[in-house]
């Protein structure tokens, strides 16, 4: 197997992949397309197919976007996916996420008591439904409400948890390296 600079490297991109990377940036507010994609432009029916995940869910939907890169970086953390944790913490703080909590996430994969109440037990839940779904409970939905969530942003919570997994999984398979454009963030 090629390794993922190899891969980056020899990448032929079609016009067809070049649109889905310009789409990527767009919907990810991204100045670069991050390699996290690029080393998926040698199978473009599969990088079509892998985008729209993140599209619809990270990018689109009733939950807010500095929310779900702290609910990203927490998972990451978690599942110790270096990769995935750097990425989100810049999407997090282009998204308006504070340096203390991003600190928090990457230490504790949670954010600390004093935190707001909502963003923490929704970090909480996707952190634990990211380790075992099956944990999800009619109880986890009642406090979540009594929070102030509604049940499509409860739904949303499950999506990023069940998403995190997903490419946690691609990127620590693939062994993608750090983006240039990520120099500076660590995982410390």
């Amino acid at each position: 197997m090629k390794t993922i600079s190899t891969i980056l490297d020899d990448a032929k991109t079609t016009p067809e992949v070049e649109t889905t990377f310009t789409t990527i940036q767009e919907e990810l507010n991204a100045p670069f397309v991050p390699n996290f994609f690029k080393v998926w432009a040698s199978v473009p029916d599969t990088l079509k197919g892998i985008f729209p995940v993140m599209q619809h869910i990270l990018t689109e939907g009733v939950l807010d976007r500095k929310l779900k890169e702290m609910i990203m970086i927490a998972i990451s953390s978690s599942r110790d996916c270096v990769y995935c944790e750097i990425a989100h913490q810049v999407f997090c703080s282009m998204a308006g996420g504070e340096e203390a909590q991003i600190a928090s996430l990457k230490k504790n994969a949670t954010l600390p008591e004093s935190a707001d109440p909502m963003e923490k037990a929704a970090i909480d839940y996707a952190v634990r439904l990211s380790k075992d779904p099956k944990s999800s409970s009619q109880k986890d939905f009642d406090h979540l409400m009594k929070l102030g969530y509604s049940e499509p942003q409860i739904m949303e919570m499950i999506a990023m948890s069940g998403m995190g997994v997903f490419y946690n999984h691609l990127a620590d398979a693939t062994k993608i390296n750090i983006d240039e454009e990520f120099s500076g963030v660590t995982t410390a």
